[in-house]
């Protein structure tokens, strides 16, 4: 969802996004170790984890090229020195070729994490509606606090399933937000200072 102030700012709120969803499914199905890097949240906000087929099986340095190609989109990500070939069995064909192992537990694992991101959208969806436009109230008020319009900006949140409370910030213009910080009252609190500052 897009929210926008008059000619000034956007806003872009992405929430239940596919890959991003599977990708942290695959971590969690797979039990993958993945080496500490500021953009890697805590782990998903699931129950019970589906059974592993390969505990272990997958360098967590494959994972973290992966995640990395799917939220830090604006710059290039260093990837191995391979052929990048289409991988015609994954949903992600050049985005997984340079990571073999990933690639093949990805493909056998995809119809379980695409049944789950599906059963979550649809659950998320009965109990949240569609996404709020509280979020562009908040750069509304600000706007009235201040009594003028905001300077031009864009930034987008990429809602992200897990059990964290961090929110990251990719770039400038990207953040990764845990949904059950989104879902709160303290989402209001810092969108509203983040505005401040950028605004």
């Amino acid at each position: 969802m897009e929210l926008r102030g008059p000619m000034s700012w956007r806003m872009s709120i992405r929430r239940w996004e596919y890959l991003v969803d599977c990708a942290l499914w695959i971590r969690a199905a797979e039990r993958i170790e993945v080496p500490p890097h500021h953009l890697v949240p805590g782990p998903l906000d699931l129950d019970e984890l589906p059974t592993s087929t390969a505990p272990g099986g997958v360098p967590g340095t494959e994972w973290l090229g992966w995640w990395l190609s799917l939220v830090e989109t604006r710059r290039q990500i260093p990837r191995p020195e391979v052929t990048l070939e289409p991988a015609d069995d994954t949903p992600d064909p050049l985005g997984l070729a340079p990571w073999p192992t990933l690639r093949r537990i990805v493909a056998g694992r995809w119809p379980e994490a695409h049944e789950w991101h599906l059963n979550r959208q649809r659950d998320g969806l009965a109990r949240h509606g569609p996404v709020s436009r509280a979020t562009g109230e908040i750069a509304h008020q600000v706007e009235r606090s201040l009594n003028r319009s905001l300077r031009p900006f864009s930034v987008e949140f990429i809602l992200l399933p897990v059990r964290d409370e961090v929110i990251r910030r990719v770039d400038h213009e990207r953040y990764l937000v845990p949904e059950r910080v989104y879902d709160s009252a303290r989402w209001t609190v810092w969108l509203r200072d983040l505005v401040l500052r950028i605004g």
